[in-house]
């Protein structure tokens, strides 16, 4: 698995921080930031992880998670968010990130989840998980992960 970050970022691209800038390669696509695992040439692996971030209508930051969160892809998330919740700094608006598209999230991915909740508290931002699967949303109510995130609290009582 080859994992290489992609700059859609057209008009905020000075807001990223160094290290996501210089990986980084112009596409000529949307206004969106990028980061992809791509398949190794010759390999018949699966892609494990996309996220992307987004600007809202109301500026708030919406990085959406697709594929496997695992101990594979636990590092690379935490860096891709992290510097969401650092690099974004309108307001101190809210990071939203969707989670419809997470597939298998693993020990690795609940502690990175955690770990994205403390650098937001720790960076005055407030951090939102939405669209979480109800197998996620059962292993955070196991684990007390969904007490991290008062937004689960209403769901996590419905199920």
């Amino acid at each position: 698995m080859i994992i290489r970050q992609l700059d859609r970022v057209s008009v905020d691209a000075a807001a990223l921080p160094d290290r996501a800038r210089d990986a980084a390669g112009q596409d000529g696509g949307s206004d969106v930031a990028v980061m992809t695992a791509e398949r190794a040439p010759g390999s018949l692996e699966p892609l494990q992880l996309e996220l992307s971030c987004r600007t809202d209508g109301d500026g708030n930051q919406v990085v959406s998670v697709t594929g496997e969160l695992d101990i594979a892809t636990a590092e690379q998330a935490y860096t891709f968010i992290s510097d969401v919740i650092d690099a974004w700094e309108t307001g101190l608006a809210p990071v939203s990130v969707d989670l419809s598209g997470l597939t298998f999230c693993d020990a690795s991915g609940l502690s990175v989840l955690a770990r994205i909740a403390r650098h937001a508290r720790r960076a005055g931002r407030q951090l939102r998980l939405t669209a979480p699967r109800p197998s996620l949303l059962k292993i955070m109510r196991i684990t007390g992960l969904d007490r991290a995130f008062p937004e689960l609290a209403p769901s996590a009582a419905a199920n």
